[in-house]
C-alpha cells in the first residue's frame, strides 16, 4: 500500500521501527544515539544497505547485539497448561500444551485468534481448571500485562506508579526535622497536604479556558511548574529540592536513592527494560503502549517474592527499537532462568527467534483463522514453512 501511495506522486514521511518497512525506504534518518536527554541528534542517514554497513549506525549496532544474544534451548517437556477443544470466538476446537519454565510465543496474522487463546481461554481461568483449561504446574500467581493504557490521571507519575515516592517524601521530612522545620511527610506530597502549590493544586500546570476551542495547559505562574510552595522547595537533600528529584532521569534517581538508602530496586529493573531515559515525575498517561507494558512489568516483578510466577504479555515489544528489544529480552530470559514461565503474543521476529516454544495460528484472520498451523519447539518451527517461519 505504501508503494502504491508513493507511485501516485506522493511523498511519505514515516516514523517506523519495523525492519521490513525500513528496508524498503528510499532514505532513512536515524535519531539518537540514546533516548530522552541522551538523544535528539541525527546519528546517520542513507539507505538501509548503507546503514547496515555503518559501524556507528543504530541499525548496525542493534542487529549485531541481537545476533550475539544468547540462544536458549530449554527443555520443553514439563507442561504448564493444557488446552482442550478451545472454541472462543474463531478458535476451531484447539487442543495444545504450553511448557513450564520456558518462553512460549503465540504468533500469527492479525485476527487469527491469538488473544482469544491466550488472554481469554487461558488467562481468564486464573490458574483454576476448567472444561477447556487444565493446569499442570502450581504457579504462585498469574500476572497478565496487556497494552491497555492507564486511565488518564494527571496525578499518576512514574514515581508514584512504582510506589517509591513515600520513601522520597519521608527522606525530605527527616531532613526538614534536622533543620528544625515542622514539615511532615505529607507536606511533601503534590496530591495533598499543605506543601503543594495552592494555585495549581500540585499539578504544576493550570488550564486556560479557550471558550470555543479545546482548553490548553499552561505552566503555573505561581510555582512555575515545580508543584510546591517556596518554603517546601527550600528543603534540600544533597543540594536537591523535592521538585528537582522529580526531574531526575531514572539513572540519576538511582544514584540519589542509593546514596540516601532508599529502595532503588524498581528503578534498577526499569533500566533493564531500557527505560532509563524517562523521568521520575513523568506522567504515566504520556507513555506509549510498549513503554507502559514495560513499566507494569517492572512494578510487578519488583514486588514479587521468589519466583515460579506465570507472566502473560500482549505484544510487549510494540514501539520498541531493536536495541530496546535486546535489553528487554535480556530481562525476560533472566526471569525464566530464575524459575518463571512466560507466554507472549508477539510478531517481532527478534523475539520469536529467542522463544523456546511456538504456537502459530491462522491461516488468516477472522473466519479464516483460528486453526493451529504449528505447535512445538523453535528448532522444529524453523524447519516448517508457515507464514511466520519462512521469515526466520
Amino acid at each position: 500500500m505504501i508503494n502504491e501511495v508513493k507511485e501516485r506522486n506522493n511523498t511519505l514521511l514515516v516514523i517506523e521501527h519495523d525492519e521490513e518497512v525500513i528496508r524498503k525506504a528510499d532514505h532513512v534518518v536515524e535519531i539518537g544515539p540514546g533516548s530522552g536527554e541522551f538523544g535528539g541528534k541525527v546519528v546517520t542517514t542513507g539507505t538501509y544497505d548503507e546503514l547496515e554497513n555503518t559501524s556507528y549506525s543504530l541499525l548496525f549496532q542493534s542487529k549485531r547485539a541481537i545476533y550475539q544474544q544468547n540462544s536458549y534451548q530449554r527443555d520443553t517437556k514439563q507442561t504448564a497448561v493444557k488446552v482442550k477443544n478451545a472454541k472462543t470466538h474463531n478458535l476451531r476446537d484447539l487442543s495444545l500444551e504450553l511448557p513450564a519454565n520456558c518462553l512460549s510465543v503465540i504468533t500469527g496474522v492479525s485476527g487469527s485468534g491469538k488473544s482469544s487463546l491466550l488472554l481469554q481461554e487461558i488467562a481468564q481461568n486464573q490458574l483454576e481448571d476448567s472444561k477447556t483449561v487444565q493446569w499442570n504446574k502450581g504457579f504462585k500467581d498469574l500476572i497478565v500485562i496487556t497494552q491497555k493504557r492507564p486511565t488518564r490521571n494527571k496525578r499518576s507519575l512514574i514515581v508514584t506508579y512504582l510506589d517509591v515516592f513515600d520513601g522520597v517524601r519521608a527522606l525530605f521530612a527527616k531532613k526538614s526535622k534536622k533543620a528544625n522545620l515542622s514539615f511532615s511527610s505529607s507536606d511533601f506530597s503534590f496530591n495533598a497536604g499543605n506543601g503543594r502549590c495552592p494555585n495549581c493544586q500540585g499539578l504544576g500546570v493550570v488550564e486556560s479556558n479557550q471558550l470555543f476551542f479545546e482548553n490548553i495547559e499552561l505552566t503555573c505562574p505561581i510555582c512555575h511548574g515545580t508543584r510546591y510552595k517556596d518554603e517546601i522547595l527550600e528543603v534540600k537533600v544533597d543540594g536537591y529540592s523535592i521538585s528537582d528529584v522529580l526531574e531526575f532521569s531514572i539513572e540519576e534517581a538511582i544514584d540519589f536513592f542509593v546514596r540516601n538508602g532508599l529502595n532503588s530496586k524498581p528503578l534498577q529493573f526499569l533500566t533493564k527494560t531500557n527505560l532509563a531515559y524517562i523521568s521520575l515525575g513523568q506522567g504515566t498517561d504520556s507513555l506509549s503502549g510498549g513503554e507502559m507494558q514495560r513499566l507494569r512489568l517492572t512494578r510487578t516483578i519488583s514486588k514479587q517474592k521468589g519466583n515460579n510466577h506465570l507472566f502473560i504479555l500482549d505484544e510487549p515489544t510494540t514501539g520498541m527499537h531493536k536495541i530496546d528489544v535486546f535489553y528487554f529480552m535480556k530481562l525476560i530470559q533472566n526471569l525464566i532462568e530464575d524459575g518463571n514461565t512466560i507466554f507472549f503474543i508477539e510478531h517481532n521476529l527478534d523475539v520469536i527467534k529467542q522463544a523456546d516454544y511456538i504456537v502459530e495460528l491462522g491461516p488468516g484472520g477472522g473466519d479464516s483463522g483460528g486453526e493451529l498451523m504449528f505447535v512445538g519447539d523453535i528448532s522444529q518451527f524453523r524447519k516448517t514453512s508457515t507464514q511466520t517461519s519462512v521469515y526466520l
